[in-house]
């Protein structure tokens, strides 16, 4: 899902900020003129009662792109979103911010039924006072070949008018995310970030109840 965003007092200079949260699957990031910072990247690897977890996540910062475009790397089939978050649709036509993808891996234990779905649950927790509060959101997306990814942006577009004068003013929000395997009532993972223009930041990861750290 993307929430679009128009902050207090910088409407006047007819600047925007996005924010994106959309669970994929598998996207890869070939349509995009961003470079990934591969040293950040950050795994995690988790164990609920029927399945094996790995987290990891690419990280895009200060990046540029003339269009705000993804591929399935499953299905090789391109798309671009809207400020939105409508696919192929008045399709963002430039960005400058940054991204993260969290990819989420899946393996059955002892046999048990794979999870077949991803609900994500996310809430802004604090944020820049000149930005308007969000309501939470959720988003119900299929698990295809034990992979799902999640795509966050924060930017802006900079052919605004009346943006040639530089990146806007600094802002940012914090977020939590709870993430759910198929209808179950409780998050498997609970997932902190912080947005900003220049960096998306994945501050923490907290197990459910039922979930456990695994070795690497």
């Amino acid at each position: 899902m993307m929430e679009s965003l128009s902050p207090p007092g910088l409407s006047r200079h007819t600047r925007r900020s996005l924010l994106v949260s959309l669970a994929g699957a598998a996207l890869a990031t070939k349509a995009l003129a961003w470079k990934s910072e591969n040293d950040a990247e950050n795994v995690r690897r988790f164990m609920t009662p029927e399945c094996e977890i790995k987290m990891s996540v690419e990280y895009f910062a200060n990046a540029a792109a003339d269009s705000f475009r993804f591929r399935d790397s499953l299905t090789n089939r391109a798309f671009c979103l809207s400020p939105n978050g409508e696919e192929n649709r008045a399709c963002q036509a430039r960005f400058a911010g940054s991204l993260a993808i969290a990819h989420y891996h899946f393996r059955s234990r002892s046999h048990a039924q794979m999870p077949i779905n991803l609900r994500e649950r996310v809430l802004t927790i604090d944020h820049d006072g000149r930005m308007d509060p969000r309501p939470p959101f959720e988003k119900l997306t299929a698990i295809q070949r034990g992979t799902v990814s999640d795509i966050q942006a924060f930017g802006y577009n900079p052919d605004t008018p009346n943006q040639s004068d530089g990146k806007p003013l600094a802002l940012w929000c914090l977020l939590r995310q709870d993430l759910f395997l198929n209808q179950q009532p409780e998050p498997f993972l609970i997932v902190h970030w912080k947005h900003t223009f220049d960096a998306i930041t994945l501050l923490d990861v907290i197990p459910g109840d039922r979930t456990e750290l695994a070795n690497a």
